[in-house]
């Protein structure tokens, strides 16, 4: 705007000219919207004229001093100066609160914005209304001391900032790694929990021993076999009725098969194999090898019978050496990666007479075994750092050892142990004290949890049923739950309720209950189940989820036919829904971990071998894939895929095209003329090729994804998968 009497611009808003000092009544203009984001807060009274002053002033030099010449030295100090500050802080009285500006503030710093404008087009130096340092001096002078500043050498830091910035240089390195490494420890377990593990597949080739974990394969032996099965030891397989409960505990001669020469652990990252092995003695060489290491085979001891106990992690292991061919009087060792040799433990021990505690640094044993009479000594040998050389005697007349709590302080094993009718009476002891009689007269080995001091143990048994009970150590209650059934057949992931069955011997059937801990009120879950001669895992007629969401089962299987009724229900809070009817031609029944998917083959064609494949989730039933070989589909445990063979072809050898699909019906084509295939639990696929047929067959050992678009070659000469 401009004076009324000297016609000079002056800022807007003013209402005192700085040229001629007459007075007026100035006009006020509404603020502007810029359309521009600003970090001022908008419901400050000041926001709007701020923002509008601001912007009347061009030049961004002008700006900053027309604001510090308004906040009269109470404003922030200058970019330069800040920055050093705020590095070495220096103790300061407190700076009072930023306040807002009056309106003749703003006009004065308007004022003196104009009369620097107006000196600057006139070739003359400014001079501030604030004390500069410079006032009363000549132009020389001023001049002068000017050039001395510039001459003056630049401010170097002192010693002690050069130390101080290190310092904290030195600590920022520090902090990032720190933060990085914690960042790629969190990507770690988040990998493993959301079941990103790395699974080794182990073949053989001939009589070879090859492994392959996210690397290169790599032979680990070089003769698995020493002696194979002798004709004699071929047929040594009992039969028995299904519908009547096998005692468990009862010993049976048994010769090794390949694969029970193989143990990985559960995360994936362990290996124990026996080498050299004697399939009729069932005695060879443990090996032991560290999956990510190339360089980690480690010979533990020769001479070990093949059945072994390990370890919750997998890594320790107790094992028997120099038995005889039934794997009696032979030598219990303890070894774990960290030992050069092997701890001998006892001497005379015999198989099945040995477990660890839940912690692994214990090991229970019966020793002085007397297998006519089926006792012996129950002793524990305890491997921490403090503990003792020997081992110490917990209780005598002891029939068999289940194991702890995971407290792994409280031992539970069976006495009184009855020949004709296979059953013993549950005790307990803990620490030295004197043992205690938890059931009486139980047939199966109790469940021993591994969150919380409790079990799950039978009793009084009778005419195939028993009674189940719930344990709690902590309380010391025993709650009984029900006195008629057949046998628990699956927990529930947080161990707080049971699944249990009940079958009838005059019809085979079984129904399927469900009963939470600490309850005696069953709900039944499935009705009138035959368990089928085929107990293959495609051709379940009851499955549940992980969490007890949801229960699928078979009503009424007709094995001739190879059909029944499938029925579903929901589990809410433990209580069950109502059923619902999905097939009247269901062949077997899968449900996913989490309950969401049930997914089962149906419309069984015995004159072409093959099944439908369908599912059901939110209340839909989708058929998946038609034509499918019985005995050659699988089920993923997430519920997403399904893995089949179709068109399958005997001669010369068993061929087929392998196919995945989804549960939404897509299906991709894997690959074609295959012998056999496997599901890895990383969700990949094995495909094995055979090259020859005969007495020892070979071929190439392919994987792909789930998707098919990813096939490559493992390995050839391949003679078949043990682990995968």
């Amino acid at each position: 705007m401009k004076c009324p009497k000297c016609n000079k611009t002056i800022p807007d808003n003013s209402s005192l000219c700085p040229f001629c000092q007459e007075r007026f009544v100035a006009e006020r203009r509404a603020s502007q919207d810029t359309g521009r984001f600003s970090a001022i807060d908008p419901s400050k009274d000041s926001y709007d004229f701020d923002l509008q002053y601001t912007l009347t002033f061009k030049d961004s030099g002008e700006i900053r001093q027309a604001i510090a010449d308004m906040d009269l030295g109470l404003g922030k100090e200058r970019s330069g100066d800040f920055l050093k500050k705020s590095r070495n802080p220096e103790p300061t009285e407190k700076r009072p609160e930023r306040r807002q500006r009056s309106i003749t503030e703003m006009e004065e710093a308007a004022q003196r914005a104009a009369l620097r404008r107006e000196r600057r087009n006139q070739g003359k130096k400014t001079i501030l209304s604030r004390s500069s340092g410079t006032e009363g001096m000549s132009r020389s002078d001023r001049e002068k001391a000017a050039a001395l500043r510039r001459a003056r050498a630049r401010h170097t830091r002192s010693d002690q900032q050069v130390k101080k910035n290190r310092r904290f240089i030195f600590g920022t390195c520090v902090a990032v790694l720190v933060v990085a490494l914690i960042i790629g420890t969190i990507n770690l377990f988040a990998g493993m929990m959301n079941g990103d593990v790395v699974y080794p597949t182990i073949y053989t080739k001939s009589n070879q021993l090859y492994l392959v974990y996210d690397k290169k394969p790599q032979q680990i032996s070089t003769n698995l076999i020493y002696a194979p099965v002798s004709l004699e030891n071929a047929d040594a397989v009992s039969s028995s009725s299904k519908s009547k409960l096998e005692d468990p505990k009862v010993y049976k001669a048994e010769t090794p098969t390949e694969k029970q020469l193989v143990n990985v652990s559960d995360d994936g990252l362990y290996t124990y194999f026996m080498e050299n092995m004697d399939m009729n003695s069932g005695l060879g060489d443990l090996i032991y090898y560290k999956n990510d290491s190339r360089r980690s085979r480690t010979l533990v001891s020769i001479s070990v019978y093949y059945k072994k106990v390990f370890s919750q992690d997998g890594q320790s292991v107790l094992f028997l050496r120099n038995t005889d061919e039934n794997g009696n009087h032979g030598e219990l060792c303890y070894w774990r990666p960290s030992m050069k040799e092997p701890i001998s433990v006892a001497q005379d021990i015999c198989a099945g007479n040995f477990v660890f505690s839940q912690n692994a640094q214990k090991a229970l044993y019966i020793k002085n075994f007397n297998p006519t009479v089926n006792t012996g000594d129950l002793c524990i040998r305890d491997f921490g750092k403090d503990a003792s050389s020997e081992s110490k005697m917990v209780d005598e007349k002891v029939a068999f050892v289940f194991g702890t709590t995971p407290g792994s302080d409280t031992y539970f094993y069976a006495k009184d142990y009855d020949t004709k009718t296979g059953t013993y009476n549950l005790y307990s002891s803990k620490n030295g004290e004197s043992p205690i009689l938890r059931a009486e007269k139980a047939f199966l080995a109790p469940i021993l949890l591994t969150k919380s001091e409790a079990l799950y143990a039978y009793s009084n048994y009778s005419n195939n049923y028993q009674t189940i009970s719930y344990i709690d150590l902590e309380t010391g209650n025993i709650g009984v739950m029900e006195e008629q059934i057949t046998q628990v057949v699956k927990l529930r992931n947080d161990e707080k309720a049971i699944i249990y069955t009940r079958t009838y011997a005059e019809t085979g059937k079984t129904d399927y209950y469900l009963l939470a801990a600490g309850e005696n009120a069953p709900q039944k879950v499935a009705n009138a189940v035959v368990n089928p001669k085929d107990s293959s895992p495609d051709k379940a007629q009851f499955d549940v989820s992980a969490d007890f969401s949801r229960v699928a089962y078979i009503s009424g299987y007709d094995e001739e036919n190879g059909r029944g009724v499938l029925m579903t229900m929901s589990i809410v809070n433990g209580y069950v829904g109502t059923e619902k009817r999905i097939s009247d031609e269901a062949y077997g029944c899968d449900v996913s971990a989490d309950g969401a998917v049930v997914r089962y083959a149906s419309n069984y064609n015995m004159h072409s071998n093959t099944v439908s494949l369908a599912s059901y989730a939110n209340s839909n039933t989708t058929i998946l894939a038609e034509e499918v070989c019985i005995g050659a589909f699988t089920y993923d445990a997430a519920g997403e895929i399904m893995v089949f063979a179709t068109e399958v072809q005997s001669t010369p050898v068993n061929t087929g095209n392998i196919k995945t699909v989804t549960t939404k019906g897509k299906i991709r084509n894997i690959e074609n003329g295959v012998n056999s295939y496997g599901l890895k639990k990383d969700g990949n696929i094995l495909l094995l090729k055979r090259e020859s047929a005969g007495e020892n067959p070979s071929g190439k050992l392919y994987f792909s994804n789930a998707k098919g678009n990813k096939i490559k070659l493992m390995d050839d000469g391949v003679s078949s998968v043990l682990f995968y």
